[in-house]
């Protein structure tokens, strides 16, 4: 298999779950509710926030292809640095796609019913400028995307006892560093709260920007797609016994 034809195949494949996912949510979390507010004739408006079940969406289907994707690919020839460039290609383009779809749907604004994404609302990281809001989307759901990939990659990776001892592991890490944090005393705890102010993009004058958070979450992306490169080169296929 070639490169182009890995891309398209996981390109079409993560469209159509988005597809099926978007005419699911469009059904069940609007034309339903919006049917029964007519019907009823209730004055209630519908608001509904069309970003959260996106992400969620997002990372799991990244989840589930970690590993199913991998085997096909390997079974068909491609190389492991094409499978994880394949990986990022795919992921970048759908992250594309479905920010400047999301933007565009927060737009809609009916009698009873208001479509909008929390995170670049007003309040929160707003932006004047269309190409910084969906910047910052495209670069959420691309973090989300791969985050789902990482996990669904090491899940696939790792059994029984070696996967529980990973889980405990990550688990432990916000614990142990609450506790340094607090050892530390009040001098560390603020130099804490000033490090999250500034990744999260939080100004003295009590407003947020888009260009920390954005800069965080490429960062952090990028470390992500740095362990997908190893553990693609380390990833072995499991079969299963008779």
């Amino acid at each position: 298999m070639k490169y182009k034809t890995a891309v398209g195949y996981r390109l079409l494949k993560q469209i159509i779950s988005l597809g099926i996912f978007f005419l699911w949510w469009i059904l069940f979390g609007i034309a339903f509710p919006v049917i029964g507010i007519l019907v009823s004739g209730a004055k209630t408006n519908l608001s509904a926030d069309i970003s959260i079940p996106i992400i969620i969406f997002s990372f799991i289907i990244s989840f589930i292809g970690g590993g199913s994707d991998f085997k096909f690919f390997i079974q068909n020839g491609l190389s492991r640095f094409n499978i994880f460039l394949v990986n990022l290609t795919s992921i970048t383009i759908t992250s594309l796609m479905t920010s400047v779809l999301v933007f565009f749907l927060s737009k809609i604004s009916f009698e009873s019913l208001d479509l909008s994404v929390m995170i670049i609302s007003k309040g929160f990281y707003y932006n004047d400028n269309l190409f910084v809001n969906i910047l910052l989307l495209f670069i959420l759901f691309l973090f989300c995307s791969s985050l789902g990939l990482l996990i669904g990659t090491l899940n696939d990776m790792l059994t029984g006892l070696k996967k529980i001892v990973v889980l405990l592991l990550a688990m432990s890490i916000p614990i142990v560093a609450a506790i340094l944090i607090q050892l530390g005393g009040e001098t560390v705890q603020m130099h804490v709260i000033d490090i999250l102010k500034y990744i999260l993009g939080y100004s003295e004058q009590n407003t947020l920007s888009s260009i920390p958070l954005s800069i965080t979450l490429l960062v952090l992306t990028s470390i992500i797609y740095a362990l997908l490169l190893v553990l693609t080169q380390h990833h072995e296929i499991r079969h299963k016994s008779a």
